[in-house]
């Protein structure tokens, strides 16, 4: 009876699957292998879901890779004689769960043929009478839902897509006039045009610099990135400076698309070598920094991408003391990766 039981359980699973032909998928194209790996994935999902695949069939499953800002999206469409009568959509916030989306995209459009067989069913050992063995086809409840722990209460968390930036480019930089006290003093007194007060006086000073860029670049949604920049100025004319900026801030990006502007701002902390000034103390600073830098990104939807930005960073000497800024504006063009 139990052998029976058994075959007519194993004959209904036969009859509920489908023959399936996996068409070729459209929009993978971000990597020149990524259509056949999708395909295989795709392929892979029909067999898993209980159905059998086949080179010509009524029954066919048609898939769609798209990319919404950093997120991947799949689209699973099943044909029947040329209709669509079922579709399945799942995102991957990552290539690298591009498998899962995929497989519940398939799962969902192909949910009408035969249902899935949860993967905790297993064969387990019946004991009979006869010496021959058999065995009884146990089914065990799927209780884990969709695979999350239930005792989690915060918000879904949304993968970021991470890059580092590495540019170069040109610089125009400034220092702060500086007037000792013994100049004012002088001037005061109405005798400005003392040698030792002009030997000492230095105005602000505009030089041409290098700039060596570097990023990292966290966006946690589309629109918006999570930042961290250091731009590092570097002059070697007839006096030598040294200007650099470490700043905590954000990005944010008014479209998606493939070419994307951006806006973005920081804060942090700087230092400054200058070698314009008399007095060596006047010519190091170290303190405060801020800055602002908008931009745009070119193949915003790829792993690698192109920017070309502009970036304006100041700099004040020490915590306290306001009145003596630095500053430079930068243009780069760097690679992010």
């Amino acid at each position: 009876m139990k052998k029976i039981i058994t075959a007519i359980i194993s004959l209904a699973a036969i009859s509920f699957a489908a023959d399936v032909q996996v068409l070729a998928p459209t929009g993978a194209e971000f990597s020149p292998d990524a259509p056949n790996m999708v395909q295989s994935l795709v392929r892979a999902s029909v067999t898993q879901s209980g159905n059998t695949l086949s080179e010509s069939s009524d029954i066919q499953l048609r898939t769609n890779i798209m990319t919404m800002g950093s997120t991947i999206v799949v689209v699973c469409e099943q044909v029947n004689n040329g209709s669509v009568v079922a579709s399945g959509k799942q995102k991957a916030g990552s290539i690298d769960e591009l498998d899962m989306a995929i497989e519940g995209a398939v799962k969902t459009a192909l949910a009408n043929l035969s249902p899935r067989a949860p993967e905790s069913a297993a064969y387990a050992p019946a004991p009979t009478s006869n010496e021959e063995p058999q065995y009884v086809y146990v089914m065990q409840a799927d209780n884990s839902g969709s695979g999350e722990d239930p005792n989690d209460n915060f918000a879904h968390k949304r993968p970021t897509r991470n890059y580092v930036s590495y540019g170069l480019g040109m610089a125009l930089w400034h220092n702060y006039t500086y007037k000792p006290d013994a100049c004012s003093e002088l001037e005061n007194g109405g005798f400005s045009m003392f040698e030792e007060c002009a030997d000492n006086y230095e105005k602000r000073s505009w030089e041409q610099a290098f700039v060596f860029h570097y990023a990292r670049i966290f966006e946690v949604i589309p629109q918006a990135a999570i930042t961290i920049v250091n731009n590092m100025n570097m002059s070697f004319g007839d006096e030598w400076q040294w200007h650099e900026t470490f700043l905590i801030g954000g990005r944010w990006f008014p479209s998606t698309g493939t070419i994307t502007p951006f806006l973005g701002a920081g804060l942090g902390l700087g230092i400054q070598i200058d070698g314009h000034y008399y007095d060596e103390e006047e010519g190091f600073a170290i303190g405060l920094a801020t800055g602002a830098e908008f931009g745009v990104i070119f193949f915003r939807n790829s792993a690698t991408q192109m920017e070309l930005g502009f970036a304006w960073d100041a700099l004040w000497d020490g915590f306290e003391a306001f009145d003596r800024r630095f500053g430079a504006g930068s243009f780069y063009i760097a690679i992010n990766y």
